[in-house]
Order: structure tokens, then sequence, then C-alpha cells
């Protein structure tokens, strides 16, 4: 390491950057920044003048950045994401109509100066653990805002040449290509050697993702690395001398990068394939630790937060295990290659693929050294193809036929080890001391084969052994956990206790895949593989749609799912009867619960208040389940979308309680004073979405809540609210800090 400055100068500015983050990493300040920009720019339509960046995407919906984006004399920020959509109604309104008025987004090149009329939305904060970060993810990606687009004006039709000729060539190669090959696969090679995903689907993502070889998605290191060296071992031999083909070579490669978009990956690729060929140019030793860390610093150096990103963290983590583990396990173990490189991609990757995605499929390094070998095959043979059909379709379909066995072999390995047993491990983010201590005894343990003395031979494998465990020891708690999530506008509240796990209810009206993007995420972000039991209140979606999706998707998601519980009444809504065919079709068993059942699980008591069986009620809200919870001296009570009518029947047997989950999205319609005075609750939770049309929660029913001396959070505020009790005492806390 002494002799490799630059990745001293490396480890420095990571610990400068690492400092950075954790002082500006507070999400109630940031939430209520974003609360307060979002307010001044609600409903007020902007206009900016600004110079357009990158235009990637097919189709009618296309991504677009511009930058140097300024409000009359004053510039407004620096770079920015357009949602501009492709339909003529969308332009001409306070437009001035000329020549180089724009009807269709295709006409937009790189390079032009645009007028934009809309309006700015701010990126939004995850509101519960495990949820995609949208405000992070596009902050560090130097991206500061997005803008609604209501009308576009070129107002300086320049462009820049190189880059766009480069853009009609990669639009042009991908029309090859959705030609030649059906979907499914023409999304997945175009998102190999083109970057474009607008075609991938999400079986296919998800297929490779639970494989672990998601990285073969994207234009990775091993892509660049195949195309530079093959094209400049083909030109030194054959056309030209050595100091041309690497200078040619090296043209090439950036061009390659600008027209796929510079990701992360390719960036970084690209630079340490430079790297290599000047090596080569000069007469120099390559060296692949001071590659890497010179091509962190270049990209770190335009934007420095990129590296808390997954992205930056894999590709980078991945070059790291196969340049540690490679030669010393040819030299000293006798083992192939790919099987080491393999080895130790995985063994560096693995915390950080815990921590951004939670699980794990063991049989990972398995599946990569099978399928490697043929990404050579399949990116040389795809290209080949493609360049071919601009001469013939008939030929292109014919060379991309070979690629199509070849993803068919691919899919088919996949599918193979996602069926073997344990092949999905929810294993929970492991916190930062984990990480900490993990790769310490990585680092030692290389170190010590390195030395190759006693001690090594006779603890390697201890140590090893020693990593992992720390990498998957998840502590215990025997405290009860109550946890209302924010999902918008809908319900979500998750009871954990030791190894079991309750769910009540998990649906929204506002929120897209709910199930999929936030309930289950929160789930495998604490390492949860079991839900016990799943209770819904009653039927009405924003209450079960969430879960219905867990429910339904193939290995519900990878949980096992116990039981569903339902309200067991005998007036039963078309809702309700299709919950039970649901989990019928999907091999869930169902229970029925009415007034005085009880669920005993350890020291916890779940009590059903409402409704009976014969309860004759005139909504949906009215049957919902009422559960009294005792744990110690602990009581929640929980009440679903129960109103006023439902109150009347449980007022007789509820009492005082520490929590309560408020009624009906804190409609003024539920928790009625009559109510709140039996139930005195000194915390009460309302779980609503934010700028729901209906206005919940009503200011009326906040002021009873406060008239009773109840603390009241929201999700809207607050983002996921959790109460935590050990039986005795209890306390509150939220996603936001607040």
């Amino acid at each position: 390491m002494t002799g490799r400055p630059i990745c001293i100068i490396m480890l420095a500015l990571v610990g400068i950057l690492s400092i950075i983050r954790i002082q500006k990493s507070d999400l109630g300040e940031i939430k209520e920044a974003l609360k307060i920009s979002q307010k001044e720019l609600a409903g007020e339509e902007k206009e900016f003048v600004c110079q357009v960046e990158s235009v990637m995407g097919q189709g009618e919906d296309k991504t677009i950045i511009v930058r140097d984006v300024m409000e009359g004399q004053t510039k407004f920020c620096e770079r920015m994401k357009l949602q501009i959509t492709n339909k003529k109604k969308s332009y001409g309104r306070n437009t001035i109509r000329s020549e180089d008025y724009i009807s269709t987004v295709s006409e937009l090149k790189i390079g032009n100066i645009i007028r934009v009329k809309g309006k700015v939305e701010v990126f939004s904060l995850p509101g519960n653990p495990g949820q995609f970060d949208e405000y992070h993810y596009n902050r560090d990606a130097g991206i500061d805002c997005r803008f609604a687009v209501e009308s576009v004006f070129i107002m300086d039709s320049s462009y820049r040449w190189v880059q766009q000729r480069l853009n009609e060539l990669r639009n042009a190669f991908f029309l090859q290509i959705v030609t030649c090959l059906p979907e499914k696969e023409a999304g997945i090679i175009s998102a190999m050697i083109l970057g474009e995903k607008s075609l991938l689907s999400s079986e296919s993502k998800e297929l490779y993702q639970e494989a672990g070889i998601s990285h073969i998605l994207a234009i990775s290191g091993l892509h660049i690395s195949l195309i530079g060296a093959g094209l400049f071992y083909f030109l030194r031999r054959y056309v030209m001398p050595m100091k041309a083909a690497a200078i040619l070579t090296g043209v090439l490669l950036l061009a390659y990068g600008e027209l796929v978009g510079f990701p992360i990956a390719t960036e970084r690729a690209v630079i340490m394939m430079l790297c290599v060929l000047g090596a080569r140019f000069v007469g120099r030793q390559y060296d692949v630790f001071c590659a890497l860390a010179l091509s962190a610093m270049i990209q770190l150096a335009v934007h420095p937060m990129e590296l808390f990103s997954s992205g930056f963290l894999l590709s980078y983590g991945a070059v790291l295990g196969i340049a540690l583990w490679v030669k010393p396990f040819q030299e000293t173990e006798g083992i192939c290659q790919g099987i080491a490189g393999a080895i130790g991609m995985q063994f560096v990757t693995l915390p950080i693929i815990l921590y951004f995605y939670y699980e794990w499929n063991p049989y990972s390094i398995l599946v990569n050294v099978i399928v490697l070998p043929f990404i050579s095959i399949l990116i040389g043979m795809s290209v080949f193809a493609g360049t071919t059909a601009f001469i013939g379709i008939f030929a292109g379909k014919f060379f991309f036929g070979i690629v199509h066995v070849v993803l068919r072999g691919i899919e088919i390995v996949c599918l193979l080890a996602g069926k073997l047993p344990g092949a999905r491990w929810i294993v929970g983010r492991p916190n930062v001391w984990q990480l900490v201590v993990y790769y310490g005894i990585l680092l030692l343990w290389l170190f010590l084969k390195e030395k190759g003395n006693e001690f090594w031979g006779k603890y390697r494998k201890v140590l090893l052994f020693l990593g992992i465990f720390v990498l998957f020891f998840r502590g215990h708690s025997d405290n009860l956990i109550i946890t209302n999530l924010d999902i918008g506008q809908g319900d979500c509240t998750c009871i954990r206790l030791e190894d079991k796990t309750i769910l009540i209810d998990g649906g929204s009206s506002d929120v897209s895949k709910v199930g999929k993007y936030r309930i289950s995420q929160y789930l495998k972000y604490y390492g949860i593989q079991r839900i016990d039991y799943i209770f819904f209140t009653h039927s009405d979606s924003d209450h079960t749609n969430g879960l219905q999706e867990i429910i339904e998707e193939n290995n519900h998601m990878g949980f096992d799912i116990g039981t569903v519980v339902l309200p067991g009444i005998e007036k039963q809504d078309e809702a309700y009867l299709d919950l039970i065919r649901v989990c019928d079709r999907n091999c869930v068993p169902v229970r029925y619960m009415t007034a005085g059942a009880k669920l005993q699980i350890e020291n916890l008591n779940l009590q059903c208040l409402h409704p009976s069986g014969t309860y004759d009620w005139k909504n949906e809200n009215d049957y919902s389940f009422v559960f009294l919870l005792s744990y110690g001296n602990f009581k929640g009570l929980f009440t679903g979308d129960l109103e006023q009518t439902g109150e009347e029947v449980v007022l007789s047997a509820i009492s005082d309680v520490n929590y309560l989950k408020v009624a009906h999205h804190g409609s003024k319609g539920a928790s009625s004073e009559k109510f709140l005075a039996i139930a005195k609750p000194e915390v009460a939770v309302v779980s609503a979405g934010e700028g729901n049309r209906y206005g919940h929660p009503s200011s009326e029913t906040l002021e009873r809540l406060d008239q009773i001396g109840a603390k009241t959070y929201c999700t809207i505020d607050c983002g996921a609210v959790t109460t935590e009790t050990d039986g005795r005492k209890w306390w509150v806390r939220t996603w936001y800090g607040e």
C-alpha cells in the first residue's frame, strides 16, 4: 500500500465524504426542508431556460436531463430531470409557434437550448425502513429536482454533433434488436449492451436479481473489458501498430461510453481500460488497484455522493474482490480463475448486497460460475448480429437466434437455482458496525494468507466463519414492537414479538404496488421471512391490496405466510369473498374471528372486541375488526376503519389504553368524544396519505385527541411510527426522528 499513494489518497477521500454524509443525513431536517420547498412551489407554474444534456429512453416516454437551469437572470439549479411525454396535447399551450416549435420529443437534440413551462416537483424521502430513497438517489447523481413539463420551445436549435449522432446510432441499434428478437429477450439484450431498460420486464429483472446475476443486465466492467480487449487485440494483430491500436481503442471506448450514457459501472470500466491501454502505450506495468483508485477519484470529483450509491459500491467492490482473489488462489489453491473471481466478488460484495437489498441467494456463486463464461459469447454475438441487421434483417435474425438460445439457457439456470432449497435468504440490513468488523476480518484473512504462516493454515477457516457469522448476526429483543407503516392513504400495522410477526391490514389507495415497494421492503429490512398472521380488518382495498399483491406473487415474494384472519360475519360483501378466493387460489389458510375470540402468542394477548357473527353492518367500515392488545401492563387498541356507528357497539368493552391506532385515517366521522373519553389513549397514531382528497386527518378529530391529552403522530409528517414496550414502560420513535 505504501507504494500506491493514490490508493491512500482515495481512502482519505472516502473518510472525508463519509463524515460529510453523516452530518447531512438527518431525515427530519431534510423532510422539513422538502415540505417548505413543496409548499413554496405548490401549484405555481415556472418557466425556465436550460440546455439539453441527455435524452435517454425509447418510445413515447423519455428521460431528459437538462443543465444550467435559469429562471430569468437567476440560476434555479444545476441539473433537472424533465418529466415529459410525447403527446401533442402537452405542447403548444402558451407557447409561441415558430419553425422551432416541437410537437414530439424526438425533435429535441443534445445541446439544444430550450424554454420549458410547467411545475417543479421535489423528490420524496422514504417514509419507512427499507423503502427506496428517491431523494438521495437523484441528489447523489447530481439531479436537483423533477419538472412536470406542460410546454417546450426550442430557443437555439444548435446541438452537439458527436453526442447527438451517437444517440441516434444507439436508437438505430435498439431498433434492430427489437426487430430481430422477441420482446423479453430484446429487453435483456438492449439493457446489456446499450444500457436501455425501457423494454426490460420486471419478471426478467427479478429472475436475474434473485439468482444473483443482475449485474449482467448493466453495462458492467466485464462488458467493457471484453469489448476493449477484443478490439485492441484485433487492431494490434491485424490492422495497425500497438500504439496506434491503443489510441484508437481508447477513442472508441469513450465513444461507446457516451453512446450508453456513461452509467457508473461503464465509466469506471472505461477509465480502468484506458489505464490498461495507457500502460501498454508507455511501456509501464498496469496496476489494477491504482487504476481502481484513480477511476473512483475521477468519478467522485464530479458527483461526490455517488460513493454511497449501491451501483458505485457494487461496481468497485466486484472488481476489488476479483483483483484480491484471483492471483492468490491461482498460485496456492490451483482452482480456476473464474471460480476464484466469483468467490472473491461474492465475499466483497455480499455486505453491500445485504445492506441495500436485504436478501441473498447462496447459490449465486455457482450461478455466476456457470453463466459468466457465456457472457462473452452473448455480448460478441449481440454486437455482431445487431451490426449485421443493418445490412439485412434476415441475417440479423439468424445470428440473434444464437443469442436467443444462450439467453434461454441462462433463464433455465436461474429458474433451477431458484427452486433449490434455501435459495432465498431474507437476512435484513446489517448494522454499520457489522460491516466494519466483517471487512476488518476479511482484510486480516487476506493478510495472513499472503504471509502464509502457520497461523494462516490453522485458523483461516475459523476467520472466514467468524466474518460470515458477524455479518449475518441479528440481535434478539424480547420487547413488543408495533410499527404503523407510511403507505400513503391506507393502513398497515406490523406487530413483532421475538420471532413472530403479525400484520394488521396492508393497502393503499394512492401508492401503486404498495405491497412490493413498501410493505415487503420493510419486512425484508428487518430480516422477516415469515408472516405468522395477516388480519384484514375489513375488505376495503386501501386496507387489503398491498397484502393481496404479496399473497398472489410467485412464492409470496419470498415470505412464508401462516394464516389470514377475517371477521367472521354472516353478511359478506363481494370484496370480502374475493379475499377468500385469493387466499384459496394461493394455498393460504383462512381463519375467522368474532367478538370474544383471543389469540395468545407468548405474553401477547390479542382479543377481538368487534364484530359479532350476526352483526348487521350498513357499510364495510362498520364491521371492521377491533382488537385489544395486552402485553404486560401495556394496552393498545386497533380499530380499522370503525366509525361512530360501530364505536357505539364496543363502548362497553373498552377501557383506558396506552396506544390507539386512530380509526379511518383520522376521519371526522370516527373517534367520537364518547369513544375517546373511555379509551383515553396516551399516544394516538394516524395513518394517512399526504395531500389526500378526503382531508384526512380532520382538524375536528385532531382537536378531540388533543383535548383528552393524547400525543398524536401522523405518518404524513413522521413517516413510519414505532411504539415499543417491555410490558412495563413504553416509548415512541418515528422514521423522520420527530
